[in-house]
């Protein structure tokens, strides 16, 4: 089953959001705030060791910069944000605006942004799509759920709901990869994971809260590579 991995790491990050909230009475802000430094820490450090399996610099700026422009111009972070909204509204309506949920979107993103970007999430992704090993992606749902435990207690009740982004992202991945597999060599997936782990590094400043980068306008920038990587004179 192709998708399998992808399943397992949205289920787990489901059940770690649930968790956070019900025990989100018995840890402080401060506790939780202090934890969330910790892993900030920790994404940088995944972050830093998947950008040296890139090869090629200007690869990487090139992606960068095109992908930026390209979610520049179609807003993708204004759109997961219009969409946790929108789903804050129902909530609100629901629940009266209780404040006890906190706020949706902010919890949303947040979550949503960690577990889909970085190097696990590429590598798990395609090794679950050539060659149906899930290895990757089930020791990513173990860190997924102790991670949006966390957020969860701090972020509120839109953390468990990037379980179900984690699996549609993860899914088409899969899926995409066995279609794409002539395309994806080790030149293409390496670059593919540096410039996914120079977006997870971005997500670890701004959970410090030294940078307020908006990450998803900078996701296109993952998969360029792909198109990169067949020009011979940029490797």
């Amino acid at each position: 089953m192709v998708i399998l991995g992808a399943l397992v790491n949205g289920i787990a990050t489901v059940i770690g959001g649930v968790l956070g909230l019900v025990f989100k009475r018995r840890v402080s802000q401060k506790l939780g705030d202090f934890l969330m430094q910790g892993l900030g820490l920790c994404v940088m450090l995944v972050g830093v060791q998947g950008m040296v399996k890139g090869q090629s610099i200007t690869i990487t700026v090139l992606s960068i910069v095109v992908g930026g422009i390209l979610g520049y111009w179609i807003d993708i972070d204004a759109a997961i944000h219009r969409f946790g909204d929108w789903i804050q509204r129902k909530l609100d309506a629901a629940f009266k605006g209780s404040t006890a949920l906190g706020n949706f979107s902010d919890g949303f993103v947040a979550a949503t942004l960690f577990i889909c970007i970085g190097a696990m999430a590429i590598l798990g992704s395609l090794q679950s799509g050539l060659q149906l090993d899930h290895s990757t992606l089930y020791a990513k749902a173990l860190i997924d759920m102790v991670v949006v435990m966390v957020m969860a207690t701090t972020l509120g009740v839109g953390v468990p709901f990037s379980g179900v982004c984690v699996f549609v992202y993860e899914a088409a991945l899969s899926l995409a990869a066995s279609a794409l597999a002539p395309l994806l060599t080790d030149a293409v997936i390496a670059e593919m994971v540096c410039a996914g782990s120079l977006l997870l590094l971005a997500i670890g400043m701004n959970m410090l809260k030294i940078t307020d980068i908006k990450v998803a306008n900078f996701l296109p920038a993952a998969f360029l590579p792909i198109a990169l990587c067949a020009i011979p004179s940029l490797m």
